[in-house]
């Protein structure tokens, strides 16, 4: 008997062990997860004139130079610097979230959210969203923790074994870490029903002691997603999102880039 039930065991192992997937991954009911949207393996999508998840509608605008404002989305997940200065290279660490390990959430959007204008969803009829999941994507995430290369060769801080090379974050302007007192990089988000501003929402991304004057000893950088509670914006048809951080140019523009991930948007049931 004791045999039999080795043998069976040993049936259903291999039989998990050889799975597509690494993990079997249970979906939340009803949260928006915009896993319906289809994707080959470690692709994205930015579509001209956006795109609906779970009835809300997400705003894209693709520019002539091939960059976007508003929403992607993708299945991508990278953590390492880029090799080379291109946009293809530089792509691959936009269009990834960045997470402490493989990401488990499949599908999820990429916001550029350079002006409000453009970055925003909408929905059907009034609701009141309880929460966003939020994070980095990894071009901003390595801008922020490891600023610029020195231009000397070194080892791939997230890949050890890999070989030694000259990698870079290709930031434009970052010259330094953002682990000062008083850093910052966070997302604004705003909620209107119609016409109507219903409140605003900080979402700190990377907050260093005493930038955040509700929570001055606070000191980290997000390297996974994060809960939001939005409840507080109440009843909304339109959520408007944009960025700001500390680290700026001579011109008072913000040197860490307007992007962030957002993913499982669960809305109160009535």
């Amino acid at each position: 008997m004791k045999k039999k039930f080795i043998l069976i065991l040993a049936i259903v192992v291999s039989l998990i062990s050889c799975s597509d997937k690494d993990e079997v991954l249970v979906p939340i009911p009803d949260d928006i997860t915009f896993n319906e949207l289809s994707l080959a393996p470690y692709t994205h999508s930015v579509p001209s004139g956006g795109f609906t998840s779970g009835g809300i509608k997400f705003n894209t605008v693709v520019k002539s130079d091939g960059s976007y404002s508003g929403f992607a989305y993708s299945n991508q997940n990278n953590r390492s610097f880029v090799w080379t200065n291109t946009k293809a290279a530089r792509d691959t660490n936009i269009l990834s979230v960045y997470t402490n390990y493989r990401n488990l959430t499949e599908v999820y959007a990429v916001a550029a959210a350079d002006n409000d204008t453009d970055t925003y969803f909408t929905l059907e009829k009034p609701s009141v969203i309880e929460h966003i999941l939020f994070a980095n994507n990894t071009y901003n995430y390595l801008a922020m923790n490891y600023g610029a290369n020195s231009g000397s060769v070194i080892a791939n801080p997230n890949i050890p074994s890999a070989p030694k090379a000259l990698w870079n974050t290709y930031a434009p302007g970052v010259t330094r870490k953002m682990n000062m007192d008083g850093d910052y990089y966070k997302v604004v988000v705003k909620g209107y029903n119609g016409a109507n501003q219903t409140g605003s929402v900080d979402v700190y991304l990377l907050c260093r002691k005493t930038a955040d004057p509700a929570n001055p000893t606070f000191n980290f950088i997000r390297t996974d997603w994060i809960a939001v509670d939005l409840t507080s914006l109440g009843p909304v048809t339109k959520v408007v999102f944009s960025t700001d951080c500390n680290y700026k140019d001579t011109e008072g523009n913000d040197l860490i880039h307007s992007y962030f991930c957002i993913d499982g948007i669960r809305l109160r049931k009535e």
